[in-house]
């Protein structure tokens, strides 16, 4: 998924997110970009949360909230139905985009996600008919670190699939440098692993990197493995938003 394959108009309202995201410095910062968000998908609420894990304990979560009921999410904490949310368990499962209802289609009906449902049903977000959303998230390369964004009350769409594609991983970078472990320095970047990382921000994939440089495609996916492992990136548009937030390549 690719800005080409996007309107004029949406590339447009994505990089200006994307470079917004890239100087957020505060949780009000980053409501007001997920609020720009609401106003190109269409999203009815919104939320984004961090994690840090620690020897395999499960994910304390800090939530910044854009337009969820405080009620809602209260009641769902009280009741530690976070953990039991398959949504959320997916979600920090595979680290990928998700379409909640091809998440409960497949998710076992047990008691706990009867009760998660109920307490959705209680706030209006019936998740498994009309409240359809999408959630997403990003991990760090050794998974000590990773997010979740949640967008309720959207219907599938594959231009919303590749807006989030997009954004989320700039998204999970703000919102790690908010209030995620503080990190330590960056490997220096090779000239060459630089000019890849141009070509990944435009998103040219292996063969037409191998073939603008002339070099095969295993040795430029020699070249990204060590990208991503410099910058601790679990994939190609995580490892360009690290290198965006820390000043090692500009946006075009």
């Amino acid at each position: 998924m690719q800005i080409k394959s996007l309107s004029k108009y949406d590339a447009t309202r994505v990089l200006e997110l994307i470079h917004r995201s890239v100087s957020c410095t505060t949780e009000a910062q980053l409501v007001d970009i997920m609020a720009e968000l609401r106003g190109l998908i269409g999203y009815q609420a919104g939320l984004s949360a961090v994690a840090g894990r620690k020897n395999g304990a499960p994910p304390e979560l800090h939530v910044v909230n854009v337009d969820y009921p405080h009620d809602y999410l209260a009641e769902l904490f009280r009741r530690d139905l976070v953990r039991k949310d398959p949504i959320v368990a997916e979600n920090f499962r595979t680290f990928r985009l998700q379409y909640w209802g091809d998440t409960f289609t497949r998710t076992p009906f047990t008691a706990d996600t009867h009760e998660v449902i109920s307490l959705a049903e209680d706030f209006g977000f019936n998740e498994t008919s009309q409240g359809h959303g999408y959630g997403h998230g990003v991990k760090t390369g050794n998974g000590n670190i990773g997010s979740f964004f949640c967008y309720h009350g959207l219907e599938r769409s594959a231009r919303t699939e590749t807006i989030l594609t997009l954004l989320v991983p700039h998204f999970h970078e703000a919102l790690s440098r908010i209030v995620g472990p503080k990190l330590g320095s960056i490997p220096a970047l090779t000239p060459r692993e630089k000019e890849l990382l141009a070509w990944l921000a435009q998103g040219k994939n292996t063969w037409e990197i191998s073939a603008i440089l002339r070099i095969s495609e295993r040795t430029v996916k020699f070249h990204v493995g060590n990208i991503l492992q410099k910058l601790n990136a679990s994939t190609r548009g995580h490892a360009v938003a690290i290198a965006l937030g820390h000043g090692l390549m500009e946006m075009e």
